[in-house]
């Protein structure tokens, strides 16, 4: 009898048993999973396929063509997980919940303590951003109605691209924040440059280095040549008893002349005020030529750099306020064509085959000890 039960023999002979039992389970449970099937909603499912975009497009120096770089349009696999790090953040769910309302969508009290949860994890039951084969994101949504799911799945995308894009904007307000007060400090800087170097061109008459002193050393190498000459020629001159003096004192007074000249070139003329010369001398120029060339070196420098700055300023400003998106939409959510679940005739024939096994088990079971007798 025991190699009967534990043979094939044996097995198809107890469900040969138990063979109404069976059925009528098996009727029972194809009976109830119809009618719960034709009682479940149909869900739609809508898909967004994106690539994320390089950060670097972003980039002034690369926009603005003042790097050597090659522009790469697509991201890396770290942009890739950024992406999807982003698309299923508690940021982006919460947006969902507030633009499309799914407290009321969803049939859930938004004022009991656990609602914020269960509409989160409603939401995250029907809705999956990850990453496919291909190396692109995927966004899907599923709800009963299609054309919403197609809404929620495209304004998924959008504010990932949104969170993504305002991450690096974060960054180019603060880097513009801090060149804007640099760019202030600056200003003030070369305006006090501007004044020190007036004030100390008008305290010396220096207004053109190079051409100036061009012009006093062709003076002061004339007035020099036209006093040594006058002296020579009165010296030769005075000593001839037949030279009238006449003569001699025109000569003596041109010398004078000459000498005065040099000296005016040489120290010039000092006011009864302040003791200092009226007009550029060589003295005067050569004390104050170096200070000047200093200010004016100073004041280049610092115009250069505000203009580097107002530059780099005016490309980051340009980026800043250029939407730059952070992904390449290869597909639109549409509205789906034919519902993703639930597959009615799946559900029943997978039912039925559990409720066939389950009793094919219970009736092994029975049969192997149903000649147990419990002792004392």
């Amino acid at each position: 009898m025991d190699q009967q039960r534990d043979s094939l023999i044996g097995v198809l002979k107890t469900i040969w048993l138990w063979r109404k039992a069976i059925r009528n389970v098996c009727g029972a449970v194809l009976v109830g999973s119809i009618i719960v099937s034709l009682f479940l909603s149909n869900y739609y499912k809508s898909t967004t396929i994106c690539y994320p975009a390089s950060p670097k497009l972003a980039n002034p120096e690369l926009l603005f063509g003042t790097s050597g770089e090659v522009t790469d349009y697509y991201g890396t696999d770290q942009d890739l997980d950024r992406l999807a790090e982003i698309a299923n953040g508690n940021q982006l769910v919460d947006y969902m919940v507030s633009a499309f309302k799914l407290y009321e969508h969803y049939g859930i009290d938004s004022t009991s303590k656990e609602g914020p949860y269960k509409v989160r994890e409603e939401f995250r039951d029907l809705y999956v951003a990850q990453k496919n084969k291909n190396d692109a994101l995927d966004i899907s949504v599923e709800d009963t109605d299609p054309k919403f799911a197609a809404l929620m799945c495209n304004a998924a995308r959008e504010k990932t691209d949104e969170i993504a894009r305002r991450l690096t904007t974060n960054s180019q307000g603060r880097l513009l924040a801090a060149l804007e007060d640099n760019i202030t400090r600056k200003k003030t800087e070369l305006t006090r440059l501007g004044d020190s170097l007036r004030i100390l061109q008008a305290f010396y008459g220096i207004y053109d280095p190079t051409a100036q002193g061009e012009q006093l050393a062709k003076s002061s190498a004339s007035a020099e040549a036209n006093a040594v000459g006058l002296r020579a020629k009165l010296e030769i001159l005075e000593s001839n008893p037949n030279i009238p003096r006449d003569t001699i004192a025109y000569l003596k007074a041109n010398l004078r002349a000459a000498e005065q000249q040099r000296s005016l070139l040489t120290k010039g003329i000092k006011n009864n005020s302040d003791d200092t010369p009226n007009a550029l001398t060589v003295s005067r120029f050569s004390d104050g030529l170096a200070s000047v060339l200093v200010l004016k070196d100073l004041h280049f420098q610092a115009r250069k750099q505000l203009s580097y700055d107002l530059e780099r300023y005016t490309q980051i400003k340009a980026v800043y306020n250029t939407k730059i998106s952070a992904m390449h939409v290869l597909e639109e959510g549409e509205p789906a064509l034919r519902k993703s679940r639930p597959m009615r005739s799946l559900i029943v024939i997978g039912s039925v085959i559990a409720a066939f096994l389950l009793m094919v088990m219970a009736a092994l079971i029975a049969d192997t000890y149903k000649d147990i007798r419990i002792k004392d």
